[in-house]
């Protein structure tokens, strides 16, 4: 009688154990999905960032090239020629 308690006391304790584990184990794989799908954001973020920061760059450098040169904006372009690898328009 003693071991027949003893043995269902044994089982309920470790059947607790067991679902606590697997409880655990869910919550881990859970956020182990969380943190893959940050991961990939800002992955996603940083080549948007790498793409943009050599554009604003370049945007820069034309708007510095526009002022050192004393360019104005054209109102209209009637037609552009191009001469020996070079461009013109008039």
């Amino acid at each position: 009688m003693n071991l027949q308690k003893l043995t269902i006391l044994f089982s309920t304790i470790l059947l607790s154990l067991l679902f606590f584990q697997t409880f655990l184990l869910s919550q881990n794989f859970t956020r182990q999905i969380k943190t893959q799908k940050e991961i990939e954001k800002i992955s996603r973020e940083i080549e948007a960032l790498k793409i943009s920061v050599p554009l604003q760059n370049s945007l820069s450098n034309l708007e510095n090239f526009v002022k050192e040169k004393n360019l104005i904006k054209a109102k209209q372009i009637k037609f552009v020629e191009v001469l020996e690898g070079k461009t013109a328009s008039k």
